[in-house]
């Protein structure tokens, strides 16, 4: 099988409202759909969810780079041939900064791999630790009651696990804190994301221990990403553990986070470290570190998303993962995608790995119709 053409189109994935965190507010989520074709007749997918504030790219120059240097370097290739493509791409083409570009054309060649041996992609990648994962629902900067009103909608469908976003000045954020858990319970497990929205070490450590009477199970990306002084000052001076997220791109920051120590956990996406191999390494060093995953998205559709759930099955050591449905409230009302689908177990929502060839995901061409983005300049 080789692959004869690449095809890439930009989306503008619409949100039933803004989601507001530290470093952004999006009332859409732009994305790039990666189509490859082979000389079979079968087609595998891909998405790029790039965010620019934290991996350097955007919907265009994801474009372009797959457009210009990375599409050329496939065509003729043979899909299974993922190793030496990307090591051409990191050792000739030089990709630094363009790791979303990577990302959705590889999974591109996973989801044809999985396709033409009949297998779905987390069975390429060692098989399943795992053939669910449990809901979890993030919740945005908003009011206190909104909230606190959202936590009991979504327990009421059996989610049970609430990410809030944080990085506010710490008074503010503990009354989001406080209203979701006097919401939830006192069985729901909450976590806390700050997006790196404290800055400094000393008032991430302020604002933690102001939240750390509410149960959170651990703080992610609490100071700047390339401070690994400051991430390592609070790890030392709070009682929660530390999750970083944006400080851990790809395989070298891994290994830089590490021998800081950091952290606790390492957070994983594709669109940051360039794909599954990498995200493969990334995980090895937190094994070989003693180091937990979780790995966790950067709001794609359900194509991308599929790909991170197949990677959090396959992982042994991924004890975390962002587990969100797209069709949530507050979520997409258009997805281009269908195939994941959630079920109560013991009254927990509980996300399934699709099961079908590749990523699993069946691609709605009238909604993809809907939401083509053109460019602006």
């Amino acid at each position: 099988m080789k692959i004869t053409a690449v095809h890439v189109e930009t989306l503008e994935l619409q949100m039933e409202k803004p989601f507001v965190i530290a470093s952004s507010a999006l009332a859409y989520s732009p994305c790039d759909l990666v189509r490859v074709e082979t000389d079979e007749a079968l087609v595998g997918y891909g998405e790029a969810c790039p965010a620019y504030e934290f991996t350097g790219d955007t919907v265009w120059t994801v474009q372009d780079v797959i457009g210009e240097y990375l599409a050329p370097s496939v065509i003729g290739k043979d899909p299974f041939a993922v190793e030496a493509i990307v090591h051409c791409w990191e050792r000739e083409l030089w990709t630094v900064g363009n790791q979303a570009a990577c990302a959705a054309l590889e999974m591109a060649l996973w989801d044809l791999q999985g396709k033409a041996l009949g297998r779905p992609l987390c069975d390429l990648l060692g098989g399943r630790t795992r053939d669910g994962l449990v809901e979890v629902i993030a919740l945005g900067w908003d009011e206190p009651e909104a909230l606190a009103d959202k936590t009991r909608r979504m327990l009421a469908e059996g989610v049970t696990v609430f990410k809030i976003k944080v990085g506010d000045l710490p008074e503010r954020d503990e009354q989001r804190v406080a209203a979701v858990r006097q919401a939830a319970g006192p069985q729901a497990r909450l976590t806390v994301d700050a997006n790196q929205g404290w800055l400094n070490a000393k008032t991430a450590v302020r604002a933690i221990r102001l939240l750390e009477p509410y149960g959170i199970e651990f703080a992610e990306q609490p100071v700047r990403m390339d401070d690994l002084e400051a991430a390592r000052f609070v790890r030392a001076h709070v009682d929660v553990p530390i999750a970083l997220d944006e400080s851990v791109r790809g395989p070298r920051e891994a290994l830089a986070v590490a021998k800081a120590g950091a952290c606790d956990i390492f957070v994983v996406k594709l669109m940051k470290t360039g794909g599954i191999l990498n995200a493969l390494k990334v995980n090895a060093i937190a094994e070989a570190a003693g180091i937990s995953v979780m790995v966790g998205n950067m709001g794609e559709s359900s194509l991308g998303l599929a790909a991170h759930f197949h990677l959090n099955a396959a992982l042994a050591n991924a004890t975390h993962g962002d587990a969100d449905l797209p069709w949530r409230p507050g979520g997409y009302t258009d997805d281009i995608g269908s195939g994941l689908r959630a079920e109560l177990r013991e009254g927990v929502s509980t996300v399934l790995v699709p099961m079908s060839p590749g990523l699993g995901i069946t691609l709605n061409d009238d909604a993809i119709a809907r939401q083509r983005a053109a460019r602006r300049w």
